[in-house]
């Protein structure tokens, strides 16, 4: 039920009050800058979604990431 519940609120206060916001800045015949740019700002990261490419990225053979990663960030310092 915890999981559920917390699903919920990711959803309503990571996605869909953000995209409110953004949408209510946007749609002012004159926005305030300051309030747009913090709206705009808040969807560039794309954390959750980025998250699973990156992984793919590490295992996937074709783009050698873990040997790219291992090789340009920590073997040069172990």
């Amino acid at each position: 039920m915890g999981g559920f519940v917390s699903r919920i609120l990711v959803l309503v206060f990571g996605y869909a009050y953000p995209a409110y916001e953004c949408y209510k800045t946007v749609e002012l015949n004159k926005p305030e800058i300051e309030q747009l740019i913090f709206w705009c700002q808040y969807w560039l990261p794309f954390y959750s979604e980025a998250k699973p490419l990156f992984f793919i990225y590490l295992w996937y053979p074709r783009t050698k990431g873990t040997t790219y990663i291992y090789g340009t960030f920590i073997k040069p310092y172990i």
